[in-house]
């Protein structure tokens, strides 16, 4: 698998200066499983002691819905704001020793966009991915997808929320204290 590199040489040789960096096509990112191009269409920026990429991402991802575990594709669109910082710098040293900081950082005037763009559209997938808003998901008994198919299994005992007030009423039905009105 290539890795998706900018060159900043160019760049570097002053403050300030910046250049596109426009991507349409195919990517393999590790873990994700995409559905169609990638688009970016970045800016890479010379901000003194470091590189600045921004710009949108907008992709469709293949991920599986939480009920049935049907495969969905998810379009996903981020606006990418991230910073390199050059590898062996001081700022680079000190944040390094804080393990959850994150930094991204280059070297030899090339910066790999494959992690930052995994890590970014990793985030932007949805909490709960449902493949239709009213899906049935799978028998918890048979593991049937109860959206093709129905199944003969019973409901287990305690599917209901109100199961545990059983106990309370014997099993049946709680009768009404109230008295109708005449």
């Amino acid at each position: 698998m290539e890795e998706m590199k900018v060159g900043v040489g160019d760049i570097r040789k002053s403050k300030g200066l910046s250049k596109s960096f426009l991507w349409d096509g195919d990517c393999q990112l590790r873990g994700i499983h995409l559905d169609g191009p990638l688009n970016l269409d970045l800016k890479v920026t010379n901000a003194v002691s470091r590189i600045m990429v921004t710009g949108p991402l907008q992709t469709r991802v293949h991920l599986e819905c939480s009920r049935c575990a049907e495969d969905v594709i998810v379009p996903i669109e981020v606006a990418l704001e991230e910073e390199f910082l050059p590898a062996g710098s001081e700022e680079a040293r000190v944040r390094a020793s804080d393990l959850l900081d994150g930094t991204f950082t280059f070297e030899d005037d090339q910066i790999e966009l494959d992690e930052l763009l995994r890590q970014e559209i990793e985030a932007a997938f949805p909490i709960k991915v449902l493949c239709q808003s009213n899906c049935r998901g799978l028998c918890t008994q048979c593991g049937a997808n109860l959206n093709h198919e129905t199944c003969n299994c019973s409901p287990e005992e305690g599917d209901s929320p109100w199961s545990a007030l059983k106990q309370w009423t014997g099993g049946t039905p709680p009768q009404s204290s109230k008295k109708p009105k005449k």
